[in-house]
């Protein structure tokens, strides 16, 4: 079964209605509405965190995904601005498409390597409460709830990068570690690479030391290179990410 996403952008400087009315006219229709009511357009609520909207997707496939790109650049048009209080959220359909098991080492992975796939984010994402990363403890115990039919977070805490909190609410698994942007490149090969380390996850574990070089960045780099040559993540985007990674830790 192929892979369904739901994004989330978040926007300052303009309000849900000026959100939705740009996409609107540039033929993307949008209802502003409240909070992350599912909808088969997008969507543009309230997000008091950043004093502007958040502007969500309807369920996209792979040949969907493709309109964050006009997203992005309608928003942008329309006097939409990225900060540092504003994140780039990816949420992946998980109820009745992947097994337990499948979901627990996709969990343990991401943490496992969380360090090595900062790299690709800026900064201010790292060490930052709506989207903290969990030590190994917390992670193994997460795990083992996942195997026994419980994939929620042992805390109840869902501003993790990786979000399980989101499962129960709808069915999908949340990555809240990017910021915000209206790049529309970055946030496709972003949502690309979640997909391509989901897929690697399904049949490997992956620890930090199977990753080569001596920094965060080299060990980024290394973890694109295995998901491109295992098939999961495509050539141009692979490269891509690298460009970004080296972008920001230059």
């Amino acid at each position: 079964m192929s892979t369904t996403f739901g994004l989330e952008f978040e926007v300052a400087g303009i309000s849900t209605s000026t959100a939705a009315a740009a996409l609107t006219r540039g033929g993307i229709r949008c209802l502003e509405t409240s909070p992350h009511r599912l909808n088969t357009n997008w969507t543009s609520v309230y997000d008091g965190s950043v004093r502007g909207a958040e502007v969500v997707s309807p369920i996209l496939d792979e040949i969907r995904l493709n309109e964050a790109a006009t997203v992005s650049r309608l928003l942008t048009l329309a006097g939409g601005k990225v900060d540092r209080s504003t994140g780039y959220h990816v949420h992946i359909g998980a109820r009745d498409v992947l097994a337990l098991e499948h979901i627990a080492q996709w969990y343990l992975n991401w943490n496992a390597v969380h360090a090595a796939i900062g790299a690709l984010v800026a900064p201010s994402r790292l060490n930052n409460s709506y989207c903290k990363a969990v030590d190994q403890a917390h992670a193994d115990t997460n795990a083992e709830r996942i195997r026994n039919g419980n994939v929620s977070d042992f805390r109840g805490d869902r501003y993790q990068s990786f979000n399980l909190m989101a499962f129960d609410r709808h069915g999908t698994l949340e990555i809240r570690l990017h910021q915000g942007t209206l790049n529309g490149t970055k946030a496709v090969a972003w949502a690309k690479f979640i997909d391509a380390f989901k897929q690697f996850s399904g049949t490997q574990l992956i620890a930090m030391n199977d990753l080569s070089g001596e920094t965060n960045l080299a060990k980024c780099e290394s973890l694109l290179n295995i998901l491109k040559l295992t098939g999961n993540l495509d050539a141009k985007d692979a490269e891509y990410l690298k460009g970004r990674a080296q972008a920001l830790q230059g």
